[in-house]
Parts: structure tokens; C-alpha cells; sequence
């Protein structure tokens, strides 16, 4: 029950996104890649990075390849973790399979009282080939 709530909560936050201002979208072509967003949020001190990405079909695999967090020391960025999806303990949250579109978030145990940042890589494919793109939060 918790797990299909928390995946209605994702898809309802994607569409949000689609539907927000266009702040979230890339606007990069692609022909794997219809529409990004990404961004950072606190509970606590634990740091939330959100993403949602929606392919130009239904794709073999789509979501997030990768995300490098960066936390500011004084005036120095400093990366403090990269989440990957070839990571047993990320992979269910970062890609999905057979779908066109894909939202859901990492978290990481942070300090509130910093500031963080976040280079979200997106990721498509289909039999045909793939695309990646950068976005930075």
C-alpha cells in the first residue's frame, strides 16, 4: 500500500511538472527525450533530489543514469555523492523499463543549513539507440 501511494504521489508530481512552468523543461531536442525537470528539497536535514523525465514513446529504459550532488563550503562547491542507477540500492529509483515516462526521487543525509545543488543526467532508450541530458538544478 505504501509503495503504490508513494508511486501515485511520483506520477502525480510528473505531471505537475509537465504542466508548471517551463523552468522545469529542457530545451534541448532530443528524439528519445520529450520533457525533464529536477529539483532539491529539504525534510529535515535530508536532501531530496526529485526528478521526472517523459520519453517521446514508450521506451526500452528511461529515468535518470546518474546525479551528482554538490554541497557549498564557504565559496568552494564540493561534490558530496553520486547516485548511480547501475547501483543495486538506486536502480529501482532511478530507471524504469517498458514505459514512456518516469518520476520519483534519492535522498541523501544532508545539513540543512547548507546549500546543494544537483547535475541530474536523464537517460532514454529504446532499441534504435539513446540520448542523455544534463540538467542542473
Amino acid at each position: 500500500m505504501k509503495r503504490t501511494l508513494f508511486r501515485l504521489i511520483a506520477l502525480m508530481l510528473m505531471f505537475s511538472l509537465l504542466l508548471s512552468t517551463v523552468a522545469f523543461a529542457t530545451v534541448e531536442s532530443s528524439a528519445y527525450i520529450a520533457v525533464t525537470g529536477a529539483y532539491i528539497t529539504f525534510s529535515g536535514n535530508d536532501v531530496n533530489v526529485y526528478f521526472s523525465i517523459v520519453g517521446r514513446h514508450i521506451m526500452d529504459e528511461i529515468g535518470v543514469s546518474k546525479i551528482l550532488l554538490f554541497e557549498q563550503n564557504g565559496n568552494t562547491w564540493n561534490r558530496v555523492y553520486t547516485f548511480k542507477a547501475d547501483n543495486p540500492n538506486y536502480t529501482a529509483n532511478m530507471l524504469s523499463y517498458n514505459t514512456s515516462a518516469k518520476a520519483d526521487q534519492v535522498t541523501y543525509p544532508g545539513d540543512a543549513s547548507k546549500n546543494y545543488y544537483a547535475i541530474v543526467y536523464f537517460y532514454a532508450a529504446d532499441a534504435n539507440g539513446s540520448d542523455t541530458i544534463e540538467y542542473i538544478t
